[in-house]
């Protein structure tokens, strides 16, 4: 009797873990691309996927850096919206509010003769109140800086609202949901009521 119980409560810690990890999850992987690239060459992507988007790069070999636009089909060094040029590890995150298609241009870096890259597409989970607050911000921001509402939004726009977004993320994290706190209470019950 004791030992179909515990391989209950095991199977149900197992379920309910599970069940966490899929209910938790702020992002899903849309896509994942490798590739090689020659040496101060471009190779180029458009993303036609709307909301919010991480676009994560990894240098396998080489460096390449990555360059985001909205408004131009072949971004570079000297025409982009977002851009990330670290070495090795290179993160983008796509603001929902930032118009469709987007256009990716990937640089090899001319340190070396061949690139190897990895580029995965995350699409980011973000409730409606953080996209109303990043057009709140995008409409304020046009209107200090006396653009009209039809120009397209300046670099400097787009950093600001995702780094106000990263930092919003942060904070939402150390906050637990309901349905976590019923479900560790009950647990809790479980393990009392064995002891």
């Amino acid at each position: 009797m004791r030992r179909t119980f515990n391989i209950f409560l095991g199977t149900f810690l197992v379920l309910a873990i599970h069940f966490n990890v899929c209910l938790c999850s702020s992002e899903w992987l849309i896509q994942t691309l490798e590739d090689d690239i020659g040496a101060e060459n471009f190779t180029y992507y458009r993303l036609q996927r709307p909301g919010s988007l991480r676009l994560q790069l990894v240098s396998l070999h080489g460096d390449v850096d990555i360059y985001v636009s909205s408004s131009v089909s072949q971004p570079d060094y000297s025409n982009y919206d977002l851009k990330s040029e670290s070495c090795g590890f290179d993160i983008i995150s796509i603001p929902a509010i930032m118009s469709r298609p987007v256009y990716l241009g990937l640089f090899g870096h001319p340190n070396n003769h061949q690139s190897k890259y990895r580029l995965s597409i995350f699409e980011v989970d973000e409730p409606v109140v953080d996209d109303y607050e990043a057009l709140v911000d995008k409409y304020y921001y046009e209107e200090m800086d006396g653009s009209s509402s039809k120009e397209p939004i300046e670099k400097d726009t787009y950093a600001k609202l995702s780094s106000r977004k990263s930092v919003k993320v942060d904070h939402r994290e150390d906050e637990r949901p309901l349905w976590w706190d019923i479900l560790i209470d009950t647990l809790k019950f479980f393990v009392e009521v064995i002891l």
